[in-house]
């Protein structure tokens, strides 16, 4: 059994065995006042209210959650893995490499391992899809936000987030001592192609390419052209390639992202003439689980919309 009295600094360290970069534990209270900034938000931006009406659970946790003491903050930093140049500018980085696309790879092993060590240690925990997730991490001191409202950890932005309510009181927070950006800098701005990144710290959702080829359906917003979207197939790194807190890291190095042939297997499948001429099954299947979970199956028609659109761009070019 742990130790009570070094709970929080056990969990922190069971973390960090189980391949997590960084983790923190927060008290539930600590995220009181995401309603206010979501409030802001869709004050800055009145339509992106669409998209953040559902997140009011957020502001409920206590009320849904009433076993819940604390809320425990993984990071993963994906550039750990390789990247395929292929994929660059086609297939968002996060869409690969996420533990949940791919139940197969070592870090989704070690999630569930990380789980199950919670459970056999007396801890109850859940991962909500009310928790917010870049918010916890900023609180709990694992990094900070930027100007094109990504969270970065010591090694940039590349990262996947993991959080779970737990029924023990406790709290483990990080020295966080990462400089925020330069004032003059806006090379994240003047890289977005749809001007979703409309201010510093501001971003209209409705307009952000990684929405639009996904939760969007692949339709052209209004004032854009196809030609505007790029070659963006499934999600968009713009924003965070140029950032120059990720200019150290070179993709085509560093581990594997699964034991076998995961990434190379895919690179020919995930190409736009072959999502175009796929069966349902395959994208189903096959494509489908690289999405992260931001294209349903039954909508898997998304991606030969987006693939149709990249295909027309690069012939007319």
């Amino acid at each position: 059994m742990l130790n009570n009295i070094n709970l929080s600094a056990q969990i922190h360290d069971a973390a960090l065995q189980f391949g997590y970069e960084s983790c923190g534990i927060i008290k539930l209270s600590d995220i009181s006042g995401y309603r206010k900034y979501l409030d802001e938000r869709i004050a800055k931006i009145p339509e992106s209210k669409k998209i953040y009406g559902f997140y009011d659970a957020f502001d409920k946790l206590e009320a849904n959650y009433p076993w819940a003491k604390a809320i425990v903050v993984c990071a993963l930093w994906l550039g750990k893995y390789k990247f395929p140049a292929s994929l660059e500018g086609k297939w968002g980085k996060y869409f690969i490499l996420a533990p949940v696309t791919e139940p197969k790879s070592d870090a989704y092993k070690n999630m569930k391992l990380f789980e199950a060590w919670l459970s056999e240690n007396n801890i109850k925990a859940e991962s909500s899809p009310m928790l917010p997730l870049r918010h916890a991490a900023v609180y709990a001191g694992l990094g900070i936000f930027r100007k094109n409202n990504f969270f970065y950890g010591k090694n940039g932005s590349f990262y996947d987030l993991k959080a779970y309510l737990i029924d023990k009181e406790c709290e483990y927070k990080n020295n966080c001592d990462i400089k925020p950006c330069a004032e003059n800098c806006k090379l994240c701005q003047d890289a977005c192609r749809t001007r979703a990144l409309c201010a510093p710290y501001t971003m209209n959702p409705m307009l952000c390419l990684s929405f639009i080829t996904t939760f969007g359906g692949g339709a052209v917003p209004d004032g854009f052209t196809e030609a505007d979207m790029g070659s963006w197939i499934c999600g968009c790194d713009d924003c965070q390639d140029v950032c120059p807190h990720n200019q150290d890291h070179d993709w085509s190095s560093g581990e594997d992202f699964c034991d076998y042939n995961y990434v190379s297997e895919l690179e020919e499948l995930l190409q736009p003439e072959n999502i175009l001429s796929a069966s349902d099954e395959t994208l189903i299947n096959k494509v489908i689980p690289k999405t992260a979970q931001h294209i349903k199956p039954e909508d898997c028609n998304i991606l030969r919309v987006d693939a149709a659109r990249v295909l027309r761009v690069s012939k007319s070019n």
